[in-house]
Order: structure tokens, then C-alpha cells, then sequence
């Protein structure tokens, strides 16, 4: 999605401008919001090792003065072990639907009131988004509309939107473990079918992962995406496309 992201590298020379009113860059505003997180016990996902692990936690304390903060050990011993290997998280979690996502470096195993921890350095910036630019609508389960991604490797892939507006668009893995579709990853040939509008050629690049838990028990991983390549008659076919959705959805509840 265009604002609901988070860059590849946080860094002012690579940071995108979109994203600069969205950034918490002080540490005293960066501690509030993770201690806002950690009172109300939002769920967090931590991604690492590039998104091939992954764990549901909480986060526990914020110490500002020390410049630090620690979350919930993972039910999984391994997945605590990639977790603790790994010299690049990202966290993601989405507190009264604000979407809030920070990166840090490698974390440390502690102990808090004897149980075991995980501890990181704060991070030096949070992208915290306040709200939503553009209108986004979900894609009707009766009728899927697919990504096909000709130029994922190895093979071409089928992606099934979740939804679409004209900022972007989000998209489900197959499963967990599906590999590449990494934060900042560009896929430049794909095509999407909106009937009857048309479709679209275009690129995407990967800017965020969220992990959901199913009604079956299961997590699934939904990537947000945007556009490369966007064309000014493409956003027309998305605006007509997404307007059309909205006028059935409004039907339905009428």
C-alpha cells in the first residue's frame, strides 16, 4: 500500500518522502508510542531473517533511559533461535488500526520476572500511520481476483488480492513459508485481471508483511504492495474498478 509500509532501509537518504509525516524520530516519541503498545498489550508480529521466521508476541517494558525494550519469548524454541541469530527484525502490529512498523538490529535473550525475553535496542525511527490516503475496498470472495507474478523465480505465481485501492493493493501467500515476497523485493512483471474493466501490466514492490490469525486456527501472511509503472489510464481502470465494488457492497447493505 502506498502508507501502509514501511521502507527497506530507514535511513533519511533512502527514506521516501510520503513517509516523512508518518515518522516518529525522536527517541522520546518513539518510547511513548512502544510503551502505548506495550500497556495495552497489542499483539506483535517480529519478522527475521528477511521474513523466513516469524513470532506473535507482546511487547513487555520500555526502558527509555537505557535505550532499550523487551517483548514476549515465542512458544517456538527454534523459531526463538532464528529470532536471536537474526541481525534484522521488523516489527508490524496495527494498535486501534493504526499501523505502526519499526526496524531493529540482532536481539538479546534476558530474563524478566524469571521467565525468558527477548531484548532489543529502541529503534531509531517508527513509521506510525495515522491514517489512510486512499480508499480501500476488499476484493469479493465470490469472484478472486489474482496477481499472476510471471517473473517470481523459478516459476510464475498466482497471488489472490485481499484488497485494492489506488494506492496499492494487498496480496496473500500460499503459505508461511513461501520464499522472496521480503520487504522491499520488486516484482516488474505482473498482470491483474479487473473484470470488466480490464487489466493491468505493472510492477510491485513489497512494503509490508502481516501476519493473520485464520478462524481455522492457522496463520496466513498477507503482503501489502505498491505499484510500480502506474500509468494514468491504470489508475483510471482501478478508480473504476474499486468504484464499482463499492457500489455493490452499498447495494448489499441497502
Amino acid at each position: 500500500m502506498n502508507n501502509d509500509n514501511t521502507p527497506g532501509n530507514l535511513s533519511d537518504s533512502q527514506q521516501p518522502l510520503d513517509l516523512a509525516k508518518f515518522t516518529l524520530a525522536t527517541p522520546v516519541e518513539v518510547a511513548h508510542h512502544l510503551s502505548s503498545i506495550a500497556k495495552h498489550g497489542h499483539m506483535v508480529t517480529v519478522f527475521a531473517n528477511r521474513g523466513k521466521n516469524f513470532i506473535l508476541t507482546r511487547l513487555l517494558d520500555v526502558d527509555y533511559q537505557g535505550g532499550r525494550f523487551t517483548f514476549d519469548w515465542g512458544a517456538d524454541e527454534d523459531t526463538n533461535s532464528q529470532v536471536l541469530a537474526s541481525e534484522r527484525n521488523v516489527f508490524v502490529c496495527s494498535p486501534e488500526g493504526v499501523k505502526t512498523q519499526f526496524v531493529t538490529g540482532q536481539a538479546r535473550r534476558v530474563t524478566v520476572d524469571g521467565r525468558s525475553a527477548f531484548e532489543c535496542d529502541l529503534p531509531e525511527q517508527v513509521i506510525k500511520l495515522q491514517r489512510r490516503e486512499f480508499f480501500r475496498i476488499q476484493t469479493p470472495l465470490s469472484h478472486p481476483v489474482f496477481c499472476h507474478i510471471a517473473d517470481y523465480p523459478h516459476h510464475p505465481m498466482d497471488l489472490a488480492l485481499f484488497d485494492i485501492s489506488l494506492g496499492g493493493m494487498s496480496l496473500w501467500l500460499p503459505s508461511t513459508g513461501t520464499l522472496g515476497f521480503d520487504i522491499g523485493q520488486q516484482y516488474q512483471n505482473c498482470a491483474i485481471e479487473l473484470k470488466p474493466f480490464g487489466s493491468l501490466a505493472l510492477g510491485i514492490e513489497v512494503r509490508h508483511r502481516l501476519v493473520s490469525r485464520m478462524r481455522n486456527g492457522n496463520d496466513a501472511v498477507r503482503i501489502g504492495c505498491s505499484y510500480l509503472n502506474l500509468k494514468p489510464a491504470m489508475e483510471t481502470l482501478i478508480q473504476r474498478y474499486v468504484g464499482q465494488l463499492e457500489r455493490e457492497r452499498r447495494a448489499m447493505l441497502g
